[in-house]
């Protein structure tokens, strides 16, 4: 440290002091109150500085031409994002998983018996995805993702059906 940041760091102190100080005087309050209150400041502006964290859902999804009864069908959105790009007429959620990542975190969750996902929150709303199969990694993304906007992973086709992975921001 260099003798021109010593002398601001130890001017910025006393001033600090003579503030505590003026505060004490003018307001008759003893060091303990003025400490608490100095700490709840310090508190708070550090809550403000901790990571910002992103929540979102993951499908498991499998698209195919045939009708599937009892099946849970995929929401009209992401219906018409993956018909533009796919030639299935029916798309299926077969299971949907919730993950909340903080800033520079990664998770991992299992979506079926094969499939999982490795998600890491890159901040500014930036996450890359890696896609598992049977322990495999297939493929891995990287994606601003804002809320409304999906970002989708394809799995093998297999004649007549195909699986994707069909993840969004939640709000």
């Amino acid at each position: 440290m260099t003798i021109w940041n010593y002398g601001l760091i130890k001017c910025f102190l006393e001033l600090n002091n003579f503030f505590v100080m003026a505060v004490l005087i003018k307001y008759g309050l003893s060091r303990i109150t003025i400490s608490l209150a100095i700490l709840l400041l310090i508190d708070s502006g550090i809550v403000s500085l901790k990571a910002d964290s992103i929540t979102l859902s993951s499908k498991l999804v499998l698209g195919t031409s045939k009708q599937q009864e009892g099946s849970k069908k995929v929401s009209e959105s992401i219906r018409k994002r993956l018909s533009k790009v796919f030639k299935w007429s029916n798309y299926y959620e077969l299971t949907n998983k919730n993950l909340t990542i903080e800033d520079g975190k990664t998770k991992t969750t299992k979506l079926s018996k094969n499939a999982s996902i490795k998600v890491s929150n890159r901040k500014n709303g930036n996450i890359s995805v890696s896609l598992f199969s049977g322990g495999k990694m297939l493929l891995q993304k990287t994606q601003r993702l804002r809320s409304g906007s999906y970002m989708v992973l394809a799995g093998k086709s297999t004649g007549d059906s195909a699986w994707f992975i069909v993840i969004s921001k939640s709000n």
